[in-house]
């Protein structure tokens, strides 16, 4: 810009001092030489007074240079001064704050007493009081175990339970007992939970895109004398009819507080999703016992949820909506899984106790207009948490699933991609270490 600004300049000085020349020639009658070197002299003239100006304004623009930098110096010389006694003050206060120590560590010496000693003791035996009313829940549900599998396994005939449907368990894959008719498979059953072949797995929840596991699901499995395993997708359609049910779920409910007392001994932050059914929703004899059992434990609250299924949730009635209330008052929350319809009310099911909502990836991104949801299911993630209810996509087995929900705003995921159901070892049960799920870049 400043050397098209010379240009110009050095263009108007020529026009003008030639413009000089051309007037003397032709009006005044002068030499074409005279009027040359006049048109040079005025140009020349012209120039040095604009180079005068120029340098008349560099030197005030330099001075007022000049000025701001000693302002600056000087203010910068203040601050430092500033500082300086602000490192001093700080200097103090260490001394006053060292001094402040050692007095009080030598007051607390000095209360060092029988008195102090007295309270310490009184806190211990909280403590033990504490530990002995969690072994004493722990030794009721243990005896109400023994009790059920002793009355059930022995009697072999039809409970009455109530007419709705129970899912514990999430999706698995096609079982090698599907040839064996009901009976075979009931018998199976039957005596497998006689001789506590009961195997608890955990399947990881994930956050999204991180893959940093955030939850676990616990998965009932029953094995076989020759170590077949028996599927929820297998046992649960012949359990059901022969009042089986709530032994296999209050034996998942039980080690699954065991779990959760260890995990919760190493991350707080890590929680277990369990699976709960109507029966034992219903079981008069269970589910009094059960909730005291959680009410000892309640410090397990923020990281235990009772998993029910969404055709369970829609025909709840009243004895099942007052147990939900019971572990509620505790502190313990809910999820919604086995999503069959978007039709859900999110503020009802957020008034009732639910924090999350499990939904198939599948039926998520589904194009058709038959899911029942009210909204766009990509505005369902926000709708949610408007409500304190945090949406889980499950089933998810591929890559290109995952980078969709992420468009959806979906911040949890379950599924095979990231790890298959994996079993607890038994001593686990002493000192839980549950399965790491396989991480993969998105």
């Amino acid at each position: 810009m400043g050397r098209i600004t010379s240009l110009l300049i050095a263009f108007f000085v020529l026009v003008i001092a030639g413009s000089f020349g051309v007037v003397l020639h032709i009006r005044l009658g002068a030499t074409i030489p005279v009027a040359t070197l006049a048109a040079i002299t005025t140009a020349i003239a012209i120039g040095m007074v604009h180079m005068v100006a120029a340098r008349g304004r560099d030197r005030r623009r330099i001075r007022a240079e000049i000025r701001d930098l000693l302002h600056s110096d000087s203010r910068l010389g203040k601050a430092m001064e500033e500082i300086r006694q602000r490192f001093d003050d700080i200097a103090e206060m260490e001394k006053r704050l060292e001094a402040h120590e050692a007095n009080l560590e030598l007051r607390v010496s000095n209360l060092v007493d029988h008195h102090v000693v007295e309270s310490v003791d009184g806190l211990i035996d909280m403590r033990i009081d504490e530990v002995k009313n969690t072994l004493v829940s722990d030794m009721q549900m243990i005896e109400t175990l023994v009790k059920q599998l002793a009355e059930g396994v022995k009697s072999g005939g039809p409970a009455v339970v109530p007419d709705k449907p129970v899912l514990n368990g999430s999706s698995d894959p096609d079982s090698p007992l599907s040839h064996l008719d009901d009976a075979d498979v009931l018998d199976m059953v039957r005596k497998s939970i006689a001789d506590n072949k009961f195997d608890l797995y955990l399947q990881p929840m994930v956050t999204l895109p991180q893959r940093k596991v955030k939850f676990y699901e616990a998965l009932s499995r029953l094995r076989s004398d020759d170590g077949e395993l028996i599927l929820p997708s297998d046992y649960i359609r012949v359990a059901e009819p022969a009042g089986i049910m709530p032994m296999i779920d209050n034996l998942l409910l039980y080690r699954s507080v065991q779990v959760v007392r260890q995990l919760t001994r190493r991350n707080r932050n890590v929680g277990v999703f369990c699976n709960i059914s109507a029966h034992s929703l219903v079981d008069a004899e269970f589910f009094p016992q059960f909730v005291d059992f959680m009410e000892h434990n309640r410090s397990l609250a923020g990281s235990m949820y009772f998993e029910l299924a969404q055709s369970v949730v829609s025909g709840l009635g009243p004895v099942e909506v007052e147990s939900m209330s019971a572990l509620a008052d505790h502190g313990f929350r809910f999820s919604m899984d086995h999503v069959t319809a978007l039709d859900f009310d999110p503020r009802d099911l957020a008034e009732r106790g639910f924090k999350f909502i499990k939904i198939p990836a599948e039926l998520l991104l589904s194009s058709s207009e038959d899911t029942g949801a009210q909204i766009h299911p990509a505005d369902l993630s926000d709708l949610l948490g408007r409500n304190g209810i945090t949406l889980v996509a499950e089933k998810i087995e591929t890559e290109a699933t995952v980078v969709n929900l992420l468009d959806y705003d979906v911040t949890l995921g379950q599924g095979f991609l990231f790890s298959e159901p994996k079993p607890v070892r038994g001593e686990t049960f002493q000192d839980a270490a549950p399965p790491e799920p396989v991480s993969k870049a998105v």
